[in-house]
């Protein structure tokens, strides 16, 4: 059987395993109680009279500022007495550095975003990670009061063996159910005398025309007609593959028909996917370094100060723009029909993401960093930590609306916010009323139109959908945990060699084959396991 896992990864998991066969199955206590803080407050700000110090790891995207420079963080400390020592690491090292974090057991006081769902009911379970049920029942008001009232959230948030490992960060707005739309140069077509492509032939010719026509009138052939991250799903050109009925092109992998799971890439619609994107990148037509940039370096393309350098790209709102002066260029366009005439757009329902906040068995002081938790979730603040403050960044009319403030014209919504604000990067629950009481972002406020007048209709629908807010048992973590890796590196590594190199008609077969090999019935049977026990709650 072929394996992709590397050495540190399999040196972390073995370390893993070890520590495991040293840990009871009781809850951790913690080191040094709370209790003996002094004048540790049970309820009200500040949470404890005296300051103490708590480290914690987050995922750090491209938009964020230095999180011990945000203005809202330093807003957060002042009222609750809580420092938090910031491990602030990019998405391309989150994986490699959670292993390595739980392998040596040195370990941060809280996890924000940053872990998945497969750590949390292993680490969970082996005592790494505290259950959280009984600190959110004395500890936790407004994040009870809100579990309460929304039995999804709390179903979804709880692990097999009936605990909480993890906050949820929830925003119950309905065009969360779509993650990116597609964004095309308007100018480039105005000048060029085109018309937004409706069919896949049709953006090849667009695409074209705007490699082979200096359509950003520099004189110099610089333009690039589609910018992508290959490895990133904001930015990727996966949710193009819907125009050739690929129904869950990344991720996962793995779409629902008729109650059965199944998984995309041995799908011969995947292949026709794959065959059209090696002819455009054969082409030119796709950025050169799609596979290998970074995103510091794919938003700096497209901010490029001089003139546009990209023709078409995938985003959630343009943020990587970084001004509203460039977004304005650039016009999110509808699904283009595939030769089949499907015009699948990804679903990815963002109102809920898991794992946003939990807390470690190093952790001296659970009920303050319960505490912690909560007081986010209090009142106006939640909306200021989500957004920036009152004054800079948010307005309030007299009837209680919020509404965003726009950035300054050289910068984007996202980096205007980044700076000063963790976003929704923390475990902040917003209920459908909290989420429609705010006037979005032009940005954000575009994407909702583009969700109500384009991608509406052409989403995924649900149930074709496999669950992301789904917890796996231990057990079936442990398989997958190997299986997934496999075979998802396997068929992400030919996908790149296909796109790039072309073959795939030569070499179909013998891929088939080589997962089915790599135990992808195994693979399907644990997740139809899952799947049903999900619809069956």
């Amino acid at each position: 059987m072929r394996r992709h896992v590397s050495t540190q990864v399999l040196i972390a998991l073995s370390m893993v395993s070890l520590l495991a066969a040293c840990t009871n199955d009781k809850e951790p206590a913690a080191v040094e109680s709370t209790k003996k803080v002094e004048k540790f407050n049970v309820s009200g700000l500040p949470i404890v009279n005296e300051k103490i110090s708590l480290t914690a790891s987050i995922l750090k995207a491209a938009h964020h500022g230095d999180f011990n420079d945000m203005e809202m963080v330093k807003r957060l400390e002042k009222l609750t007495n809580v420092h938090i020592k910031w491990d602030q690491i990019p998405s391309e090292s989150i994986k490699e550095r959670n292993n390595l974090m739980f392998a040596s057991h040195e370990l941060p006081d809280i996890f924000f975003a940053g872990l998945n769902s497969i750590e949390v009911v292993q680490y969970g379970s082996q005592g790494l990670l505290v259950p959280l049920n009984d600190l959110i029942d004395k500890y936790a008001p407004n994040i009870k009061k809100f579990l309460n009232e929304n039995p999804n959230v709390k179903k979804a948030a709880t692990t097999p063996d009936g605990k909480i490992y993890a906050l949820p960060w929830v925003y119950n707005q309905p065009y969360f159910e779509y993650r990116n739309s597609f964004f095309l140069n308007q100018e480039w077509l105005k000048k060029l005398n085109l018309k937004a492509p409706t069919t896949t032939e049709e953006l090849y010719t667009v695409l074209k025309a705007f490699k082979e026509k200096d359509p950003n009138g520099n004189g110099k052939a610089d333009e690039i007609p589609l910018g992508m991250i290959y490895s990133n799903l904001n930015n990727s050109h996966h949710v193009l593959y819907g125009a050739f009925g690929v129904l869950e092109p990344t991720g996962s992998k793995l779409a629902v028909v008729d109650g059965k799971v199944r998984y995309e890439p041995v799908q011969p619609a995947y292949k026709e996917a794959i065959t059209y994107f090696h002819r455009l990148y054969q082409e030119g037509l796709i950025d050169l370094e799609a596979f290998t940039q970074d995103q510091k370096k794919y938003n700096a393309k497209i901010a490029n100060k001089d003139v546009a350098l990209y023709g078409s790209f995938t985003s959630f709102n343009g943020g990587e723009t970084g001004s509203n002066e460039r977004l304005a260029q650039y016009v999110p366009i509808e699904p283009v029909a595939g030769p089949s005439g499907d015009r699948f757009w990804r679903r990815q329902d963002n109102r809920m993401q898991l794992n946003y906040f939990s807390i470690s068995s190093s952790n001296k002081h659970p009920e303050i960093s319960m505490r912690l938790a909560d007081a986010m979730n209090e009142g106006e603040l939640k909306y200021e930590l989500h957004r920036g403050p009152f004054g800079t960044h948010l307005t309030k009319s007299a009837d209680g609306k919020i509404t965003e403030v726009a950035p300054p014209a050289s910068e984007s919504q996202a980096v205007f916010k980044g700076k000063v604000a963790p976003l929704n990067f923390i475990p902040l629950l917003f209920s459908s009323k909290e989420a429609l009481n705010v006037v979005e972002s032009a940005a954000n406020d575009a994407r909702n139109v583009a969700y109500e007048t384009i991608y509406k209709d052409n989403i995924v629908p649900e149930k074709n959908t496999y669950p992301s807010t789904v917890y796996s048992t231990l057990e079936e973590a442990d398989k997958l945990k190997v299986l997934d890796l496999d075979i998802d590196s396997y068929v992400s590594e030919m996908e790149v060699k296909w796109i790039v190199r072309g073959g795939i008609d030569e070499e179909w077969d013998n891929y088939i084959k080589e997962i089915n090999s790599m135990g992808l019935k195994d693979k399907l049977k644990i997740h139809q396991g899952i799947y049903d026990r999900y619809m069956k709650n």
